[in-house]
């Protein structure tokens, strides 16, 4: 089958939206073109960005000259990765609900590492154990901005009909259960995991985007989850920009403003667009004269 670049899109041309997260792996392109022919699975490579990360976290720690220089590099291997597996395996026609659940859970576990990894860092170097407060602060921060990127998304591709290996809703249902007998139970057991892992997320940001939904007097309509300034707008606080922004100030040594800056200034980033969401829709929905 011949290499068909348009497949790695999660969207068709016609629903696509300006996604801040393409810009820091824009070379991707080349390295699935040169995997697509090769043996190697997307699995394969979900599993080698998990080794990136764990490097990462442990550069991160290691208290060696240029520890922090090492631990960027290896996080920024880890986002890199992170997204040629899943292109490669759209591109081969390969996705699969494994591989969607291997990935996410490879991305919660790295991030809880290598926040860790920074907190360890920060306490090391000022003696201050309060910035174990800073570091779990900014852990839970991490996880609810990707976790409310992630929920306006897959609304949104499930209406386009694309990305159909997410659900918005991923507990565990009886279809689930039906599938997995007499078949591979690791569908199932990934699964019930995510669920463990994701499920509190989720929730708070369905009550949250129900809340929203109240406030600006409208329905579980279209319209709300097919706004693409909206979407372009939260991109930035998607779980690979967040990377991207710690391995920038990795870079300049300033782990703390990081985390500040990411509890601080990203949330009300947040919060401000879901406000002008909510307004917005009151105004338009507003009788004229």
């Amino acid at each position: 089958m011949a290499f068909d670049i348009e497949k790695m899109n999660k969207l068709p041309v016609e629903a696509r939206f300006f996604d801040v997260n393409e810009l820091w792996y824009f070379m991707n392109r080349w390295v699935v073109r040169l995997l697509y022919p090769t043996s190697v699975t997307p699995n394969q490579i979900t599993v080698l960005s998990l080794v990136f990360g764990l490097a990462s976290a442990g550069f991160y720690v290691s208290g060696t000259p240029n520890a922090l220089v090492w631990g960027a590099v290896f996080l920024y291997g880890k986002v890199f990765l992170d997204n040629v597996d899943g292109n490669l395996a759209r591109v081969r026609g390969t996705t699969s609900r494994f591989g969607r659940f291997l990935d996410s859970l490879t991305d919660f576990g790295v991030t809880v590492l290598v926040y860790i990894a920074v907190t360890v860092v920060l306490v090391r170097t000022t003696g201050a154990p309060e910035y174990w407060v800073l570091g779990l602060l900014g852990l839970l921060t991490c996880f609810m901005q990707s976790t409310f990127f992630v929920f306006y998304l897959v609304n949104y591709t499930s209406r386009v009909g694309s990305y159909e290996k997410n659900r918005v809703d991923e507990s565990v249902t009886e279809e689930d259960r039906a599938n997995a007998e007499g078949a591979d139970p690791w569908d199932l057991r990934l699964q019930t995991l995510f669920v463990w892992v994701y499920g509190w997320q989720d929730k708070m940001v369905e009550q949250l985007d129900a809340l929203c939904r109240r406030l600006a007097r409208v329905p579980d309509d279209e319209d709300w989850y097919s706004d693409k300034k909206f979407l372009a707008g939260i991109s930035p606080l998607c779980l690979c920009t967040n990377n991207i922004m710690l391995v920038i100030f990795s870079l300049l040594g300033q782990l703390e403003l990081f985390l500040i800056l990411l509890i601080s200034l990203m949330n009300l980033y947040g919060l401000g667009l879901l406000t002008w969401k909510v307004f917005s829709r009151r105004l338009a929905a507003r009788p004229s004269g």
